[in-house]
């Protein structure tokens, strides 16, 4: 079971390394905000790596691994036709990022005390 969660862990990043990276996104995608987009993308990326490498004291090691994963898509982003490097974008990254952390943090922290409660 460990081992799935790793796995759809690598997977998800793959997949979200192929619509960074590819030079026309796919047209429904256009419709929403690039921000939200971006903001969700990394939540969702977030609560992925949270699930597949649960320890708390990976907190800052994840958000670090994918904010530096989202630096380094951005700088491939600038070679590649129809993209762009955006700070912005790294922005939106950032606040996904902090938001799953946030999120996280309050599920482990409900899930303490409710097992604190049982007898």
């Amino acid at each position: 079971m460990k081992s799935l969660r790793i796995i759809q862990f690598w997977l998800f990043l793959l997949f979200c390394s192929y619509l960074s990276l590819t030079p026309a996104p796919p047209t429904a995608m256009l419709t929403i905000s690039d921000k939200l987009l971006h903001s969700t993308g990394y939540l969702a990326l977030y609560l992925s790596c949270s699930a597949a490498y649960p320890q708390a004291n990976l907190r800052t090691r994840k958000l670090l691994f994918l904010l530096s994963y989202s630096g380094m898509i951005e700088v491939l982003q600038h070679f590649i036709p129809n993209r762009g490097f955006s700070l912005l974008d790294i922005l939106a990254n950032a606040s996904g990022l902090v938001f799953g952390l946030i999120l996280v943090r309050v599920i482990q922290t409900r899930i303490q005390l409710q097992t604190q409660k049982i007898p």
